[in-house]
């Protein structure tokens, strides 16, 4: 066994060891945010229900940011000085913007502190943060858990989200799937492609509605649910609002969740700031309509592994 005899210490290491249980008693009654940076939430003001939404990924942000955070509600008519302001006020490590709004105005500030966006599809400039379009590996699981005899999905996007569906082809591809894409630049052309896949589209086909200023309008919706009830083929849609209209399920965000996530990548700025683009949402709920899955001859309560969030 070795002793440290102090003796033997020169004046300077004398003092260090004095100093060090001293040092580290302190520490005990640091608050222990003190050990993260702060954080700026900043959100816009809306209505009831739509509120709930910036709060519940507000809750899970709180829940997982280790750190002190602030929130700033922006009114309608909020001024840059304003927000200025605030941040000047808080001093936050890295702000967190809720809603294209909120991102926009931040924007405007150039300022240099990172910024994690979320509540968001897409931005004009690159910035970390989670997009609120549900990964497409993520709902093509879905799809196979739900319906695992289909064995094509056709799908109609416009050019703004046909770099969306590059994962969705290998994914299936690698699990003996196919998936066939038909590029449009307006709903006349959608409409005409939509009438050729639901020709050649049997019970083993799947269809799956894209959002997109050209694929939005109702009639069309209502020629696929028609003709796809008729030849008993799978439709699901990024639309929660179709499954209401006859679409087998769709997929939104579970918001508590995707907060927790952009808590964590706001920790991940505070420490290297990379830019590291949107995150495609993983973290989400699912709706399936009883009546379209039971015409298909597809038992909700006997899917395993996943967990239905609405059942219309």
């Amino acid at each position: 066994m070795h002793f440290l005899y102090t003796s033997k210490l020169t004046s300077f290491q004398r003092v260090r060891l004095l100093l060090l249980p001293l040092l580290l008693f302190g520490q005990l009654f640091l608050p222990c945010n003190a050990l993260s940076s702060g954080l700026l939430i900043i959100y816009p003001k809306v209505k009831a229900p739509y509120n709930k939404i910036y709060q519940d990924i507000i809750k899970g942000i709180n829940e997982s940011y280790p750190g002190t955070s602030q929130e700033l509600e922006l009114l309608t008519n909020s001024e840059r000085n304003v927000l200025a302001e605030r941040i000047e006020q808080h001093q936050p490590d890295v702000l967190l913007t809720l809603g294209k709004r909120s991102l926009e105005k931040v924007r405007q500030l150039e300022s240099s502190i990172p910024i994690v966006a979320g509540a968001v599809t897409t931005t004009k400039d690159a910035v970390s943060g989670v997009s609120m379009i549900p990964d497409a590996e993520v709902i093509l699981s879905h799809l196979l858990t739900i319906a695992p005899f289909v064995q094509r999905v056709f799908v109609v996007t416009d050019l703004e989200h046909l770099a969306q569906l590059n994962s969705a082809e290998t994914y299936l591809s690698e699990r003996g799937k196919a998936l066939e894409v038909e590029e449009v630049t307006s709903v006349q052309e959608a409409a005409n492609k939509y009438l050729k896949i639901i020709h050649r589209a049997s019970a083993k086909d799947a269809i799956w509605l894209k959002r997109g200023a050209s694929l939005s309008d109702p009639s069309i919706l209502m020629l696929i649910l028609e003709a796809a009830w008729k030849k008993k083929i799978v439709v699901f849609s990024s639309n929660p609002s179709h499954v209401k209209r006859g679409a087998l399920f769709s997929l939104y965000p579970d918001n508590e969740k995707m907060g927790r996530t952009l808590a964590k990548i706001a920790q991940g700025q505070e420490l290297i700031a990379p830019n590291t683009g949107l995150t495609p949402l993983r973290s989400v709920h699912l709706i399936v309509n009883k009546r379209t899955s039971k015409h298909l001859g597809i038992m909700p309560n006997n899917i395993s592994g996943l967990k239905i969030h609405r059942l219309l």
